[in-house]
Formats: C-alpha cells, structure tokens, sequence
C-alpha cells in the first residue's frame, strides 16, 4: 500500500527515478488547470481563464511538456477554458475530451467561439466523453463517473473523472455542486478516492458532508484565489477536516505537484 511522504517547499530535480504519475495543480486564481503526466504522457484539464493562458503554456515547458495528448475540458465556463484557444496554437494537441453538452449548455461566450475555432483550424478532433468511458494516460486509467444524467446548468454537468493508478485513486469534480453529487452517489458508483479535487473552488454549492464521506479522500486540493466571493468557504474547509482530509490549497500553497511512485506519494509546493 502507498503512504504519504510528506511536503517539500519548492519544485526542484527528483534526484532519483521520475514518478510514475504527477497531478499538478497550477496556480491561475479561482480557475482550474490541472496538468496530468504519467509515463511521458501528459493531459491538461482545464485552462484557466484567457489572462492565465500564457502562464499555463510557461508551466508546461518548465514541466517537459512540449505537447498534449489530451486537452479535457471538465465544463464549458470561462474559468476552465479561457486559456485553451491560446494553449491550442502553442502546442500540439492529439485530442479534446469534453462532456456530453446539450445545445442549451453550449456558452455565447468569446472563449468557447475562440475554442471552436481554434479546433477547427487545427483539425483538433474533438470527442464527447462518456459516463463509463476509460482513457488511459501512461499507466494511469481515467474513467468518467459524471454526469450521470443530463443537467440544466454547466456546473452540475461537468465531468467527473476517476484515477487509478496501481493502489493509488484520484478524484476530479470540476465545479460539480449539490445536485449532481446526489446523483453520483445514488447510481451506486465507486467514488471511493485517496485524492479529491474539491469542486466549485471550495464554494458551499458542493463538497456535501455524504458525498464526502463516500469518497473519504485523505487529500484535498483546492484551486482558488482571491475574489469577492470569499472562497474556499469555512463550512467546506470544516467538511474536508470532518471528513480526514489534508487540505491543499492554490491561494495558499501557489502551484502544487503531488507525485506518486507506485509506492509512494509525495507532494511539493511553490511556497
């Protein structure tokens, strides 16, 4: 079984043998960009919005990652794929991963036409993801578990993926909230998880005491950062603890890498 090794201030050389499986989270304010490296693969969910585009594409190359074969966009809001367009005409993408978006869900917004636009002159060729379907990324298989039905806003529509890697799970939610993890956690799914990417920034919306307690992570990560609606909330900060959870957090921690060696797992931050 793999244990917890322990927080180290600042990126640096592993000195030893590379991870297995790296889930970075990278600072870009209450957004999400998440970049997902196993085995000389690598998968970035999410963006940011488009100010951050330039310092998510800097993070890629300081990280070996000079192309992706999987850009996932967890929802089609612009704090998760403002930076796509410009990430798009950077680097080689194989494919765009998205979830299954009724037409009363696809945004009017600049960011989702610059991104259509962006995959058509690139010939990016783009596929809905499917509750039950797997990718695998490296040695790492990532399962969508959400949504589980269709929804009546793009929150509670967004993708829901599930990590495994050997003896070691991850959970990713997007901004899902109340709703949609009622749902996932009737359709009777496995959403035990090691790891959680708390939803919606930390917002009330989401991290319900049951669904927390279903997935019982024993990590916690947060991207947000400072605005006006005071995020991540304290009854979602005493929720994580409540639930065992060690909590990291992007306004706190800046970039974040957890790394996991097959054995192990290791977490560093920039501050």
């Amino acid at each position: 079984m793999w244990k917890y090794l322990g927080t180290a201030s600042g990126f640096g050389d592993w000195g030893q043998e590379p991870p297995q499986l790296e889930i970075h989270l990278i600072y870009v304010g209450k957004a999400d960009a998440i970049l997902i490296k196993s085995q000389g693969q690598a998968a970035l969910l999410d963006a940011g919005q488009a100010v951050s585009a330039g310092e998510v594409i800097d993070y890629l190359y300081r990280h070996d990652v000079e192309r992706l074969d999987y850009l996932i966009m967890s929802h089609p809001d612009r704090d998760h794929i403002g930076g796509m367009p410009q990430i798009l005409q950077e680097l080689p993408v194989a494919e765009l991963l998205q979830p299954p978006l009724s037409p009363a869900l696809q945004p009017e917004s600049q960011e989702f036409s610059d991104l259509l636009a962006g995959l058509e002159e690139l010939s990016v060729p783009q596929t809905q993801w499917w509750m039950g379907e797997s990718i695998y990324l490296g040695g790492a298989c990532l399962t969508a578990i959400g949504p589980v039905t269709q929804y009546d806003s793009t929150n509670n529509a967004s993708l829901v993926l599930r990590l495994t890697y050997g003896d070691f799970t991850a959970l990713f939610c997007g901004d899902m909230e109340y709703e949609a993890e009622q749902g996932l956690i009737l359709s009777g799914q496995n959403l035990k998880a090691d790891w959680l990417k708390v939803g919606h920034h930390g917002s009330s919306t989401s991290s319900s005491l049951r669904f927390l307690w279903e997935v019982s992570p024993q990590y916690a990560a947060i991207s947000v950062g400072p605005d006006r609606n005071d995020l991540p909330r304290e009854d979602v900060l005493s929720r994580l603890e409540e639930a065992g959870a060690k909590i990291y957090r992007t306004d706190v921690d800046g970039d974040i890498l957890f790394a996991y060696d097959g054995k192990n797992l290791t977490v560093k931050t920039e501050k």
